[in-house]
């Protein structure tokens, strides 16, 4: 069996698909084959367990823009050290969302690179460390802080960003694109077209189900259902909301903030994810019947949970 490169990314933004794509760069340079698995924290564990099942040699797993709370810390390292014992490979874990000291100080005895740094994003750490000389890796670097940081300096950035949020290209096929150096092309800019009319009906779906709380002298904006989370916490900030919270009918939870006195990482974490302190991610830990009261019936449980967290980390 020929031994791979796997890429662990966060499929969800334009930071974790151009480190997959620098990573696919890398292993075209080493010739060895690629796989990418997508996840998030709260499904950490459970796709280390796919990779292991599905995988028989790696020569190097690369995990990138993914961060580790203090929740799934035991369980992480159980999971590396079964990957460990698994295959003779690298494990190298390149991210910039805040970790405990502990975390970090742990998650190093086991992995062979741990490189964490909060003025990066993710793309640019792995580009710097992997691919130091690649003019096309640099560029993809580039587009993803433009991107995570909202800086939105580059039109590309921005149109790549809302494909991704609206998976309106197969992220694989997308991440072999950009691998190329093609960073936009005319299928793009149809998909770009269609995430655009997707938005406009999310938006206004999602403007419909706002539930407003107040909780220790902060507003609190509620809404339900697949509503780009970005977007729509632009629209609420501006209308004097300092925390955004948007369940999905899976029961995901994304946080976003408009006021610079809140830090959002703190109440991801009790939510059983992580990430900045402006805009961060978390679950609700939904059962099937929670998703299909929340698909179906427009039922969204345990929301109290998220308020009740809020108020603890505020207080």
């Amino acid at each position: 069996m020929v031994e791979k490169i796997v890429s662990l990314t966060h499929g969800k933004d334009l930071d974790g698909i151009a480190s997959a794509a620098i990573v696919l760069r890398y292993a075209r340079k080493k010739s060895l084959p690629y796989e990418v698995y997508f996840s998030e924290p709260s499904l950490l564990i459970e796709t280390f367990q796919k990779i292991t099942a599905f995988e028989s040699e790696i020569a190097e797993l690369i995990i990138s823009d993914i961060g580790l709370n203090k929740g799934l810390l035991t369980k992480a390292i159980n999971a590396l050290n079964t990957v460990k014992g698994k295959y003779s490979v690298k494990i190298r874990w390149f991210d910039h969302h805040l970790w405990d000291s502990r975390i970090k100080e742990k998650i190093s005895e086991i992995v062979d690179e741990l490189v964490v740094n909060e003025r990066f994003c993710a793309a640019e750490l792995i580009q710097r460390h992997i691919l130091p000389e690649d003019a096309i890796a640099a560029k993809l670097a580039f587009l993803a802080r433009d991107a995570d940081f909202w800086i939105f300096s580059n039109e590309i950035s921005k149109k790549l960003s809302k494909i991704i949020s609206y998976r309106e290209v197969a992220l694989k096929d997308l991440i072999v694109i950009l691998s190329k150096g093609e960073y936009w092309n005319e299928a793009l800019e149809k998909a770009y077209s269609r995430a655009l009319e997707r938005e406009k009906e999310l938006l206004d779906k999602g403007l419909k189900s706002l539930e407003t709380y107040k909780v220790k002298k902060f507003n609190v904006a509620l809404v339900k259902g697949k509503i780009p989370a970005g977007e729509i916490a632009e629209i609420l900030a501006k209308k004097g909301y300092d925390i955004i919270v948007v369940v999905s009918p899976e029961g995901k939870v994304s946080l976003r903030r408009g006021s610079k006195k809140v830090n959002l990482v703190p109440i991801a974490e009790k939510l059983n994810g992580g990430g900045h302190p402006f805009a961060a991610g978390g679950s609700l830990n939904y059962h099937w019947l929670d998703k299909l009261l929340a698909k179906y019936f427009g039922i969204f449980r345990k929301k109290e949970i998220i308020l009740k967290v809020i108020e603890e980390v505020l207080t």
